[in-house]
């Protein structure tokens, strides 16, 4: 390969991903709330356990527990063309998840960064 080729080839490979992590986006509380309210079909994705979830969750949220060994199975059920915003109970694992959806071919995700399912709850989502 020569140096040209390969100059080339770097930069396709490093503009690819940076396209990819794109589809990431992470966002405080409020404009997290912003986007979400603005998406007219969107899918909640909470993310955390389901003893985290006996405790209280959202009556909207779609809850797939990441740390589920059929996580990705689970999330491939998903529209991707459809925003997905994301949540855990502090904004650890909703990166983590955020990431794979991405992975995944999901066209936007939204991670609530920082922030989690006590804030959402007392925002008021439902």
């Amino acid at each position: 390969m020569t140096l040209k080729s390969l100059l080339i080839f770097s930069f396709l490979i490093l503009n690819a991903s940076f396209s990819r992590a794109q589809n990431v986006k992470s966002l405080a509380l409020n404009d997290f709330l912003s986007q979400y309210n603005k998406a007219a079909k969107k899918t909640l994705l909470d993310v955390r356990t389901p003893e985290e979830w006996a405790k209280g969750k959202i009556s909207s949220a779609k809850c797939i527990n990441i740390k589920d060994a059929n996580f990705t199975t689970e999330i491939n059920k998903l529209d991707k063309n459809a925003p997905i915003f994301v949540f855990c109970a502090a904004g650890v694992r909703s990166a983590s998840a955020s990431k794979k959806l991405q992975e995944a071919g999901f066209k936007a995700v939204f991670n609530l960064n920082a922030a989690g399912y006590a804030d959402l709850a007392a925002k008021g989502v439902k």
